[in-house]
């Protein structure tokens, strides 16, 4: 039986691209920069800010790192303004990890967005006391699909990558999991879809959360 489940934030637990949008076309505007749509800022988050950011700047200026450093930062600023509009779950998620918690399981969470703005999200919109610990990016660790920090995580908490889930709605996650040694399981409401999820090899592939509760019991 898998006791450690870890969650992806954003297209995992909550739908968070307004938030991440809002900020993004408030640096674009800033630097007279075309406004991104929902569209192009789902296909442009999963690996970062400065990764992000990149590929929101238009085609010319996504290889002068000047310009990227330059806009990321004013992003920052926005997103320290914007990231609290993030405020609930997905439908039935909520009421998912309050039943996981309930059945024994131990939760975490981890993004490539910004440590801090994970902890205060997670702190928002999740129960209090469902989440044993959330983290994101930090400077000198490695994002997703890197295997450190997932590791890291295990180990704090007690367990082994084999007692662990890695849950979340991307390529990214899956890759996670895999690099990890870990089960992954996809979730298909997310930013990815199924197709995705398949292509990369989840192990398991939901369409709703309760759907969760049926696979890991």
């Amino acid at each position: 039986m898998k006791k450690l489940l870890i969650f992806d934030l954003d297209g995992t637990l909550a739908d968070t691209i307004n938030s991440i949008r809002h900020a993004v076309n408030l640096a674009m505007a800033h630097f007279g920069y075309p406004e991104r749509s929902y569209e192009e800022v789902r296909l442009a988050i999963g690996d970062g800010a400065r990764v992000l950011i990149k590929r929101t700047l238009p085609v010319e200026e996504r290889e002068n790192d000047e310009t990227v450093d330059t806009v990321l930062a004013y992003y920052e600023k926005m997103y320290d303004i914007t990231h609290m509009e993030a405020d609930r779950c997905y439908d039935k998620m909520a009421q998912t990890l309050a039943e996981l918690h309930k059945r024994g399981y131990k939760i975490a969470v981890l993004s490539n967005k910004q440590d801090v703005y994970v902890r205060s999200i997670v702190d928002k919109i999740v129960e209090r006391g469902i989440v044993s610990l959330a983290m994101g990016q930090r400077e000198g660790y490695p994002r997703k699909p890197d295997a450190t920090v997932p590791l890291i995580i295990t180990e704090s908490l007690g367990f082994s990558p084999e007692d662990t889930v890695f849950i979340g709605d991307s390529e990214v996650d899956v890759l996670t999991a895999k690099n990890a040694g870990m089960m992954s399981i996809g979730c298909s409401w997310g930013y990815r879809g199924r197709a995705v999820l398949e292509e990369y090899g989840a192990d398991f592939i939901v369409d709703t959360p309760p759907q969760l509760l049926d696979i890991l019991g």
